[in-house]
């Protein structure tokens, strides 16, 4: 009995190491394809600047090279990843709950684009403004590559794992881990837990943790409606008695 239970242990092992390295390897191969178009990227990104942004070095240079590339690959590796990981538990699932998990791979992909471009479109020029209107009379400001990247980064990454959130209520609540109801009684606390999460995930300053706590706020009250209406549905398939 304890060796077949070691067996098993072994197995699980084994299989978490193949699917790891699977995701690795995939990272790596999307990772060197992502050098060769980071310069239009880059290009994209800062495409609102009248001038070029200035470098201090070659280092700097390397630098957004390996950035913007593991930014394309960990977006575009995502859906792999979420996949190998759903493999992984898909024989610990039940029928129901794995059609829940697969469905939801494309939903984590175009939610986490979705926080990227919201980020990028709309927090990041107005926070940028903003600070930049605050030390106009105090400083003078030379943005240099490295540093407005940063920033970018600063506020649109944040803001794409966030945007998960939706996901992972939706498929806690198809599984039944979770209700609307538990997360109506509990709003409250998990206000605050966003605000905490908002001052740490954004530069110190009140204008970053407002512009971030806002969008979070919403996302949560999106990820409540998401669950009633996955709720309501699978009630009322429990009763039809065709609900899978």
């Amino acid at each position: 009995m304890m060796d077949q239970k070691e067996l098993t242990i072994i197995e699980h092992l084994v299989e978490f190491r193949k699917r790891f390295l699977a995701v690795v390897v995939c990272f790596f191969l999307v990772f060197c394809g992502s050098l060769l178009f980071a310069d239009q990227v880059y290009q994209f990104i800062t495409q609102g600047f009248n001038q070029k942004l200035i470098v201090l070095g070659p280092n700097d240079i390397l630098w957004i090279y390996l950035r913007l590339a593991s930014l394309m690959a960990f977006s575009l590796t995502l859906p792999f990843t979420v996949y190998q990981v759903w493999s992984f538990v898909r024989p610990a699932l039940k029928n129901e709950e794995a059609g829940a998990f697969f469905a939801y791979i494309p939903a984590t992909f175009l939610c986490f684009i979705l926080g990227l471009a919201f980020g990028f479109y709309f927090v990041t020029p107005a926070l940028l403004q903003v600070l930049l209107g605050l030390g106009e009379n105090l400083f003078e400001t030379q943005l240099t590559a490295q540093n407005y990247l940063a920033f970018v980064f600063q506020t649109t990454l944040p803001l794409a794992l966030i945007f998960e959130l939706p996901v992972i209520i939706a498929f806690l609540t198809s599984i039944g881990l979770i209700g609307p109801g538990l997360l109506i009684a509990y709003r409250r606390y998990a206000y605050f837990i966003l605000l905490v999460l908002a001052v740490i995930l954004t530069p110190a300053d009140f204008i970053s943790d407002l512009a971030m706590t806002v969008p979070l706020i919403l996302l949560y009250e999106v990820s409540i409606a998401i669950s009633k209406w996955i709720f309501k549905k699978k009630r009322k398939g429990e009763k039809d008695g065709n609900f899978t």
